[in-house]
């Protein structure tokens, strides 16, 4: 077993090219699934089939986690027995029989309701690069929650995309205050948006660079002020009367 799981986390850091953060946090999904699958279902945990990842997934759902962390459990089982697949040790992924776990809506930091984002990112023309950065913006303050300077301090490196693109699920890493880092889910449509987003011509392209920089230059990231002027503008536009600020 030690050894299947050294493989792992190998072929997470070398070949998949996970963060080290991301790479402990699956190990720490796959080492609690495995002391379940043996105190509890008394099953060798390689050997499982779809209904105990069913029952692994129902009970960290009745401890109350949050869909996030039931979507990492996932996606850190389903990568365990994709390994084991490739190993000849079973021959099929019981993992791809269970549920896709979405996010509930209100698990979603929305300091404004849904119908009044939908409003504010309909009124924006994403016909030109400025257009779908500025929607990528307020795309990411709304479902993510994020504080004006987090979003300003993102690189192109903080967005990872191979966490599981079949299921369009990345990972955006934010920086906070006192140089606290966590991980957010990227997922859906956002994931798609953001992807669109990156493979513009114009978009910045280097990991370094800001993800969402001005218009006059790539390695200079968007003031707050100007967020904050923009959202004006749009909500304007779309005739928006309550007052919509970014988290500070």
């Amino acid at each position: 077993m030690k050894s299947i799981i050294n493989q792992y986390k190998k072929e997470l850091l070398q070949v998949a090219r996970y963060s080290v953060e991301t790479v402990t946090n699956y190990i720490s999904c796959i080492y609690e699934y495995i002391d379940y699958a043996k105190e509890q279902l008394n099953i060798n945990p390689l050997k499982a089939k779809a209904n105990h990842i069913w029952l692994w997934m129902a009970t960290l759902k009745q401890k109350g986690i949050s869909p996030s962390r039931l979507i990492h459990h996932r996606s850190a089982l389903k990568g365990l027995f994709e390994l084991l697949i490739k190993m000849d040790k079973i021959d099929q992924n019981p993992v791809d029989a269970t549920f896709r776990i979405r996010r509930r809506q209100s698990d979603l930091n929305q300091p404004i309701p849904t119908e009044v984002a939908y409003k504010l990112l309909r009124s924006i023309d994403q016909s030109s690069w400025l257009g779908e950065r500025n929607f990528m913006i307020i795309s990411i303050l709304w479902t993510l929650g994020l504080r004006l300077e987090e979003l300003r301090t993102l690189k192109v490196a903080d967005f990872e995309t191979n966490h599981d693109p079949q299921n369009n699920i990345g990972l955006l890493r934010v920086h906070g205050k006192d140089k606290k880092q966590r991980a957010l889910f990227v997922v859906d449509k956002l994931y798609t948006n953001l992807l669109k987003y990156l493979n513009h011509p114009q978009s910045p392209k280097e990991k370094l660079q800001p993800l969402f920089p001005t218009k006059y230059s790539k390695l200079k990231a968007i003031s707050g002020d100007r967020v904050e002027r923009m959202i004006n503008e749009y909500a304007q536009k779309a005739g928006i009367k309550e007052r919509i600020t970014p988290h500070d």
